[in-house]
């Protein structure tokens, strides 16, 4: 027998991207000749460097295909494949969120019939795992009606996914891959560790310095054993407690224990990117929903450069300079400082890349999250924005899909007069208008009056006749009360230059 394989996403009920160029590749031995047939064509290559890789011309959409891959010695066929769109759901704990754990997510199970969403689970293991090969070629895409699997799907991505394959007809097919707790800068190559995205791998040096691999790893593995404790309580806890909240989760059962550096561990920078991103690269794919960012409020100032080198480095693994980004801008959430602002700088950063980055957008989900919970229950309505900011972005349009965005201000006396985009339905209010600040030449800010008249704001404040900067709910957790007449939240921001 031959040694050749197809990649582990290659399974029956598999979705490929229509429209782009199908790379359906694996491994085997050198010089071994490698023939796939899809849709009646054939396409071939001979492996070099214990790799192979076919490419199909781009298709349009169907289903109930069949594709078969063979090489000298043997063949295997994948049934039921279909055309469509594909992307990744990627990022850490509130994509990662379980349909069977959401807010309606075991009605959506009992009740749906979601024909043509797939879903791909890429299995949350590292290379240092001893059954990590065993665990990638063990999964398999699958749909809706297998409910066991479906349970475990993302439960935004579900949500998001089903709008899209009603609105444009196709078998939309979601890339599971996500880790909870994990920054930004697990997801990227060392390589692409530079600038501002560099102290997380400066921190983790620092610590391997200190250790060895050994010892690190023995730590991480009890810390490991104290930490499946204490989510054995915090779990307790959460389905016992009427109104749980993460503080009262902390004083009930006390701190979770401090995370360890380790070679091993999920959170080591560029370990998920070297265990998950690169098995998954370059299978062909529309582009990525993004949710991430609450683990790097540790160091929120390095989040622009994290996520502009995450693009580019993703970009280049795929050689797909269009490759979509599809971002999830930040909640509110108050944790242990509601009025700090890490997230603030974090949301920021988001926005600062989706203005400055081709081929992305921005989903603003500033009213979606809770003072003293972490993970929202409701990921009906985030999936219900990736979906119309994906539609809107890569599809040519869906009304109403944009939040309203901070586009100039323009001093009028003691009086800022602020513009925005993506506003021609007006505001609305739900309550008075709050969060606004204003700052006068000495940069130091206090609350301000405002004043919504039709698409525009108008701010002032007692004792700031020259007012200099303006900024909008610029805090971990503030009230949302200022929305498009899409009911899409005002994207908070700040300008200091005025």
């Amino acid at each position: 027998m031959s040694k050749f394989q197809v990649a582990p996403l290659f399974t029956d009920k598999m979705v490929l991207q229509r429209g782009k160029n199908i790379n359906v590749f694996g491994t085997g031995e050198d010089g071994t000749n490698v023939t796939v047939t899809l849709c009646g064509r054939s396409e071939s290559c001979v492996v070099t460097g214990g790799k192979w890789k076919v490419v199909f011309p781009p298709m349009g959409a169907c289903r109930f295909m069949s594709m078969t891959v063979e090489d000298d010695e043997d063949f295997v066929t994948f049934e039921n494949v279909a055309i469509g769109e594909v992307w990744m759901a990627g990022g850490q704990s509130n994509m990662q969120v379980e349909l069977a754990a959401s807010m309606g997510g075991k009605e959506a199970l009992e009740n749906d019939d979601t024909k043509d969403v797939r879903v791909f689970n890429v299995p949350r293991k590292t290379t240092y795992d001893d059954d990590y090969e065993q665990a990638m070629q063990e999964a398999h895409w699958s749909d809706f009606s297998d409910k066991e699997d479906a349970a475990h799907w993302s439960a935004a991505a579900y949500f998001c996914a089903k709008l899209m394959s009603e609105y444009m007809d196709v078998t939309v097919g979601i890339i599971n891959c996500n880790w909870g707790g994990s920054s930004i800068s697990c997801w990227i190559s060392r390589n692409y560790g530079r600038g501002g995205i560099g102290v997380w791998f400066d921190e983790y040096d620092a610590a391997m310095a200190a250790t060895t691999p050994e010892k690190a790893t023995a730590d991480f593995r009890e810390y490991l054993k104290e930490r499946a404790k204490w989510d054995e309580k915090r779990n307790e806890y959460f389905a016992n407690t009427e109104n749980p909240t993460d503080t009262g989760c902390r004083e009930a059962i006390g701190e979770k224990p401090a995370n360890v550096p380790a070679p091993c561990n999920p959170k080591a920078p560029s370990l998920l990117y070297n265990s998950l991103i690169k098995r998954i690269a370059p299978y062909t794919m529309a582009g990525v929903l993004w949710y991430q960012g609450e683990s790097d409020d540790l160091h929120p100032n390095a989040y622009y450069t994290g996520l502009t080198n995450l693009i580019r480095n993703w970009r280049e693994d795929w050689r797909d300079d269009e490759l979509m980004f599809i971002i999830g801008q930040l909640p509110v959430y108050g944790g242990r400082d509601p009025d700090g602002d890490s997230w603030s700088i974090i949301r920021e950063a988001q926005m600062r890349v989706y203005k400055t980055i081709k081929n992305t957008g921005i989903v603003v989900l500033l009213d979606c999250g809770e003072k003293d919970i972490l993970h929202p229950s409701d990921k009906r309505e985030v999936g219900r924005r990736f979906a119309m900011q994906t539609l809107e972005v890569a599809y040519g349009g869906c009304d109403g899909a944009n939040a309203p965005i901070f586009k100039n201000a323009i001093r009028r006396g003691d009086t800022l007069e602020l513009q925005f985009d993506n506003i021609r339905a007006g505001f609305k209010l739900n309550g008075e208008p709050d969060g606004f600040e204003i700052c006068g030449e000495d940069g130091v800010y206090v609350p301000a009056y405002a004043d919504v008249s039709g698409t525009r704001i108008f701010l002032n404040a007692d004792g700031i006749e020259h007012p200099c900067g303006a900024r909008y709910l610029w805090k971990n957790y503030g009230e949302v009360n200022v929305f498009s007449g899409f009911n899409l939240p005002l994207a908070p921001f700040r300008i200091d230059d005025i």
